[in-house]
C-alpha cells in the first residue's frame, strides 16, 4: 500500500466465495484485512455473484464497506448476465448510490450465450435502472 500510494494508486482486494478459495471469502474478512494493514488506499472489489453465496444481505455488506468499495462487478446470481438469475439489481443499483460510489461497475459474467450477446443483456437490463436510480427513483 505504501508502494502503491507514491504513484497515486489504490489497491483492491476481492473477496472471492468459499467455494474458490479460503482465504478471503466474504466482505467481514475484507474489512477484517483492511483494518488490520490500516492503509487509506486499500479497499474492496465488491463481485455480486460470489457475495450472493457469502453474505446474507448483499445490501448490508454493502453499506457495511462504504467507501471502501474501490471497484463493483455485476453478475446475477447464476453468473450470467444482470437479469439471468435472481439478485435484486435495482437495490444494489440504489444502494450503490445511496453510498455516493463514484467508480465503475464492471460486468464480469459467464460469455452465454455468447460474449456479445451477454454484453447487450446486461446493459439491456442495468441501463433502465441505472436511468431510474439517478432520477431519484428507486
Amino acid at each position: 500500500c505504501d508502494a502503491a500510494r507514491l504513484h497515486g494508486l489504490r489497491l483492491a482486494l476481492e473477496p472471492i466465495n468459499r467455494y474458490e478459495t479460503s482465504l478471503v471469502n466474504s466482505v467481514d474478512d475484507g474489512l477484517e484485512l483492511i483494518q488490520s494493514v490500516n492503509a487509506d488506499n486499500f479497499g474492496l472489489l465488491l463481485d455480486t455473484f460470489h457475495m450472493n453465496i457469502e453474505e446474507s444481505s448483499l445490501m448490508m455488506s454493502m453499506q457495511a464497506c462504504g467507501s471502501r468499495i474501490f471497484h463493483f462487478h455485476v453478475a446475477d446470481s447464476n453468473r450470467w448476465y444482470p437479469g439471468a438469475g435472481h439478485l435484486d439489481f435495482p437495490a444494489i443499483i440504489r444502494t450503490l448510490a445511496d453510498l455516493g460510489y463514484p467508480g465503475f461497475i464492471s460486468g464480469e459474467f459467464m460469455p452465454k450465450p455468447d460474449a456479445l450477446t451477454a454484453a447487450q443483456k446486461c446493459i439491456t437490463h442495468l441501463r433502465p435502472i441505472m436511468d431510474k436510480v439517478s432520477q431519484g427513483g428507486s
